[in-house]
């Protein structure tokens, strides 16, 4: 959503935007979007009315200030300091009224945000489509791929994919891939193939339950690569969502880490706010309950049990 905004989409026009609600109790939503960009950090502050069906942006203002080599996760969001660079204004009559500010900013700096949103691939796996795959990821995945190449012909995607010591066989639609392909090959595929482009220049890659299809030692692998500086050159980052407490060995920082629940209403709260120190054993915390629990209720699992053992009983 956030990403969106920053990529000069309209609110209205995202697909995520109802996620919004009608705000509080005037109707107002508040983003607060901290950004880096180059030497200096910036603060995007955008007020959203929602009346008719639709949201407006009524007040929005951006801040900056430089980047200092003495700033960490807590003070790199204080603006008492910062200069207002840009300010929203009523009579701007070029800018829709949905539309974020941070156009200007962008145009005006000469800048872009980089990102790849792979939450829709997270119920349905579908091969991106490309003119040609990396034979170091289709490896990886598969080494029995020899190469996966398309060709535009009459309008049409032909795909064409060939195994070593096999002939070459020629689709016409992507979901046959699924026929010759396990699920973990064509989700390593869009994942890796994405992260690779991401490595070049730089940016952000939004996984949904990363651990879907993929076994422990690739996603371990993936995020490996994102903490290599050789490899990540460019500090592209990781964004993933997991439901694997497992995982939580891979990150070293807690601020790195939220939990998210759901009792009552969604919270997301910072592992840093339960655990003080980065060396406790995160992993063990999460099991026992200490730091959270996202997982059914014992009471829900007993509900469940006895209503599968009812109807068990009670089938004639």
């Amino acid at each position: 959503m956030f990403f969106s905004v920053l990529n000069n989409e309209q609110i209205n026009n995202i697909k995520y935007c109802g996620i919004l609600g009608e705000g509080n109790e005037q109707n107002e939503i508040v983003f607060n979007i901290v950004f880096v960009n180059c030497n200096t950090v910036n603060l995007l502050h955008t007020v959203i009315k929602y009346a008719d069906e639709r949201y407006t942006i009524i007040e929005e203002y951006i801040k900056s200030r430089k980047l200092l080599a003495s700033d960490n996760k807590t003070n790199i969001f204080d603006f008492s300091s910062a200069t207002t660079i840009m300010k929203r204004k009523d009579d701007e009559q070029y800018l829709v009224d949905d539309m974020s500010i941070i156009v200007g900013y962008k145009k005006a700096e000469k800048t872009t945000i980089v990102f790849s949103d792979m939450l829709e691939i997270t119920n349905i796996n579908r091969l991106k489509l490309l003119k040609e795959y990396p034979l170091s990821v289709l490896s990886y995945f598969d080494s029995k791929i020899e190469y996966i190449n398309t060709r535009e012909i009459n309008g049409k995607t032909v795909i064409y994919l060939k195994f070593r010591g096999e002939k070459e066989k020629i689709l016409y639609d992507l979901a046959e891939l699924n026929t010759y392909l396990s699920s973990g090959t064509i989700k390593g595929i869009n994942v890796f193939g994405r992260a690779i482009s991401l490595f070049e220049t730089g940016g952000y890659l939004i996984i949904d339950d990363l651990e879907n299809h993929f076994n422990h030692e690739i996603v371990s692998t993936l995020i490996r690569f994102f903490t290599d500086k050789r490899v990540n050159p460019h500090g592209a980052t990781l964004a993933f969502s997991t439901h694997y407490s497992e995982l939580l060995e891979h990150i070293e920082r807690n601020d790195c880490i939220y939990i998210v629940e759901n009792k009552d209403k969604i919270t997301i709260t910072p592992l840093n706010e339960r655990m003080q120190r980065n060396d406790e054993n995160k992993v063990q915390s999460f099991k026992s309950g200490l730091i959270g629990n996202t997982a059914p209720s014992y009471e829900a699992y007993i509900q469940l049990k006895k209503s599968i053992i009812n109807k068990v009983e009670t089938k004639p």
